[in-house]
């Protein structure tokens, strides 16, 4: 019968009497992290505020084309044919961003609805969405949001 022995391994376990020295490591880079864009809402303000006049008559639709995303954009002219700016008017009265993710802020608002003859305004919630594309932000998301 034959018996075992023992060996030692060369590429972990040092040989009679050599003496190891740990490998050193290269330093540990820090992540490379882009920097947010700070939701600023007099950023988004004016874009908003835009859709909204363009909502009610007072800014020609054309000039949309340059803020909003296609689905919005679309989204505004089935409502301008649905809903003609007849006597209505959109004020924004707050709004408040935040950054879920790099390249995009969300932001939600109050909406003031006047109507013509009427001194009675009602208030009703904003909902948007813009995303950094093409070195612009873009809204790709646009919803006045009904209470009935």
């Amino acid at each position: 019968m034959i018996t075992p022995t023992l060996r030692p391994l060369h590429t972990y376990e040092p040989v009679h009497g050599q003496i190891l020295k740990p490998a050193r490591r290269p330093p540990a880079q820090p992540p490379v992290v882009e920097p947010l864009v700070t939701p600023d809402n007099a950023q988004f303000m004016p874009t908003v505020t835009k859709i909204l006049e363009v909502l009610d008559g007072r800014r020609p639709l054309g000039q949309l084309t340059a803020l909003v995303a296609e689905p919005v954009y679309q989204a505004t002219v089935t409502r301008l044919r649905t809903t003609p700016p007849v006597g209505i008017r959109y004020q924004l009265s707050s709004m408040h961003s935040c950054q879920p993710s790099a390249g995009v802020v969300e932001a939600c608002g109050v909406v003031e609805i006047a109507r013509h003859g009427v001194r009675e305004r009602r208030a009703q919630a904003l909902a948007c969405r813009f995303e950094f594309r093409e070195e612009r932000w873009w809204c790709v998301y646009f919803r006045i949001l009904v209470s009935r």
